[in-house]
């Protein structure tokens, strides 16, 4: 095998998720001294303009129209890569994407947005590039699913009977846990962290974490909630929605209760501080979260995966899940009980799954490395300016 071999990582930025997992992949592979990692958000290269108009519509129905978002969702789950509708979506920009990949000539191509263009162009494109996908949820849909996929590396079990069912072959399903980033497995002194962010040690807080859009609906009503009828300070993340942070601003300024915050780096401190965290359902928030043993409550997750996310976890006793204002009182009020919170940590340290970069990782190499070599061929270097990344152009 090709000791420094080519790595393109599939990502989008639709949500920061994505992207999330992407990072601690490439991270892994370049901390074994692999440094031709390549991480691109594929479709906004191809498709731009498509690209950000889908992706404005869904930050908009996140927030205007949660129920269509849902329906169409749901009914997309069960789509099939070789039927009318998979087609559509995974051949949408081949044509440029066989471009990208004739220029990058990678070894690995790994997924982490279900964009399949570079499956659907075959076997016999780019010498048979061997094609992984690392799941982003902790339900399936079919968009995820192409036969040209090598291996498939997911969050738990209960997924890979699902993988199982739609015909996926027993050792193309990896139960890996989903990726995320170290720091998120790396003990901080949380009384230097309180310091270091102006913070009491003698308070309780809770981290409302509105996504990296600042999506969450009812932010104001959360926080007046929480304010009214626990102990809890509020850290509030509005993410990069300036409007809803200024209208928090506006509001709570005052309050010594509330500190507001936009997009962070920062939110392993931040999860390391809090004793709850009241967030969406995102995969990739959730599992850091877990690692961190930091209980969660969903306040009325967004039809679609992130209800799924929910709902499965919460069946687990993982986290809670809250549909209105009368459930979310009910489980602040439980989590203010020692024993409750005690159980709701052992669970998430027995769920959590640690070092999964690590081992998708090693888990692809191994693969890689038992495949045939790479024809021979020479591979073109690659001309700077030619293919835009998201850490910009190579």
């Amino acid at each position: 095998m090709n000791p420094n071999p080519v790595v393109l990582i599939v990502t989008s930025t639709f949500g920061d998720g994505h992207v999330k997992v992407a990072e601690a992949i490439e991270h892994s592979f370049r901390s074994r001294g692999i440094n031709q990692v390549h991480t691109v958000d594929l479709f906004a290269e191809v498709h731009p303009k498509l690209n950000e108009l889908s992706r404005r519509f869904y930050l908009n129905s996140a927030v205007y129209a949660q129920g269509l978002y849902g329906l169409l969702y749901e009914m997309t789950s069960g789509m099939k890569p070789r039927r009318a509708l998979g087609r559509l979506l995974h051949s949408m920009g081949k044509r440029k994407v066989q471009k990208i990949l004739d220029d990058m000539r990678p070894d690995v191509i790994i997924h982490t947005f279900p964009y399949l263009a570079a499956a659907e162009l075959g076997e016999g494109t780019v010498s048979g590039v061997p094609i992984f996908t690392v799941m982003t949820d902790y339900v399936l849909h079919g968009r995820w699913l192409h036969p040209h996929t090598m291996k498939y590396f997911i969050a738990t079990e209960g997924m890979r009977q699902a993988l199982l069912s739609e015909g996926i072959a027993e050792d193309a399903v990896v139960v890996s846990g989903i990726p995320i980033r170290q720091a998120f497995e790396t003990y901080q002194d949380r009384e230097l962290l309180l310091k270091k962010h102006g913070l009491c040690g003698d308070r309780r807080y809770i981290l409302l974490a509105a996504g990296a859009y600042g999506v969450m609906s009812h932010t104001s009503k959360l926080i007046e909630t929480v304010i009214a009828k626990s102990d809890f300070d509020l850290i509030v993340l509005c993410g990069n929605n300036h409007k809803l942070r200024t209208a928090m601003e506006e509001l709570y300024q005052e309050n010594s209760r509330v500190h507001l915050l936009g997009y962070t780096e920062e939110m392993q401190e931040l999860m390391c501080i809090s004793s709850c965290l009241l967030s969406k359902a995102g995969g990739i928030t959730l599992t850091e979260a877990i690692a961190q043993s930091l209980p969660v409550i969903v306040y009325r997750p967004l039809p679609g995966q992130e209800a799924g996310n929910a709902e499965w976890l919460s069946r687990q006793k993982v986290i809670d899940t809250a549909h209105n204002e009368e459930q979310l009182i009910d489980q602040l009020r439980q989590l203010e009980k020692p024993l409750y919170r005690r159980e709701r940590i052992r669970r998430m340290k027995a769920f959590s799954r640690k070092s999964s970069a690590e081992h998708i990782v090693s888990e692809i190499l191994n693969a890689v490395e038992q495949r045939q070599p790479f024809a021979g061929q020479a591979k073109p270097k690659i001309v700077e300016g030619q293919v835009k990344t998201i850490h910009g152009y190579l």
